[in-house]
């Protein structure tokens, strides 16, 4: 089955867990080229997306972030970024996990407030997909992050003015 897909073409509304449909593209100089939005958190332009050239992985994109910390992957597939969701409760711990040592992860997991509405969402996702939550969430994306090469993503050219980066490209000519 393709989750993403299947996702895409459904009504499933998981707006109560950070996962808001809106843009398939964004503006952000931070968004890797040639990728496309598939959910936004709802709060400072953040984002989840895949990118062409990269499997079927899932990145949260985080404008706020400081230079060299917008982008990181945080599943391997849309199956796995629905676990997280199951595990986490919420986009946000997913998308902050990158910087959290395990112990302060998972107190945050456990002080999440899960409110009826954020129960309807992950009931849904486990009865539309049969689901189970991911059972190392923490271990899990911080393997995923370990192991991946940032220097293969691409920017826009704003991106590279601000974190002051050149990429290795010519040089224009002088006319």
């Amino acid at each position: 089955m393709n989750y993403l897909n299947s996702y895409l073409r459904s009504k499933l509304d998981l707006s109560n867990i950070g996962f808001q449909r809106g843009e398939k593209w964004s503006n952000y100089f931070c968004t890797p080229v040639l990728s496309k939005v598939i959910g936004w958190a709802g709060v400072d332009g953040i984002h989840f997306c895949t990118t062409k050239g990269f499997d079927e992985i899932i990145f949260a994109v985080s404008p706020a972030n400081l230079p060299g910390e917008y982008v990181h992957p945080v599943a391997r597939n849309f199956e796995d970024f629905l676990r997280l969701l199951l595990a986490c409760y919420d986009t946000a711990a997913i998308e902050q996990c990158w910087f959290m040592d395990q112990e302060y992860f998972e107190g945050y997991i456990n002080d999440i407030q899960v409110t009826p509405d954020m129960q309807n969402s992950l009931d849904a996702i486990q009865n539309k997909y049969k689901l189970t939550p991911m059972e190392d969430p923490f271990g899990y994306m911080h393997k995923l992050q370990e192991e991946f090469d940032f220097d293969s993503l691409r920017f826009p050219p704003e991106y590279y003015e601000i974190v002051d980066e050149t990429p290795e490209r010519p040089a224009p000519e002088w006319k």
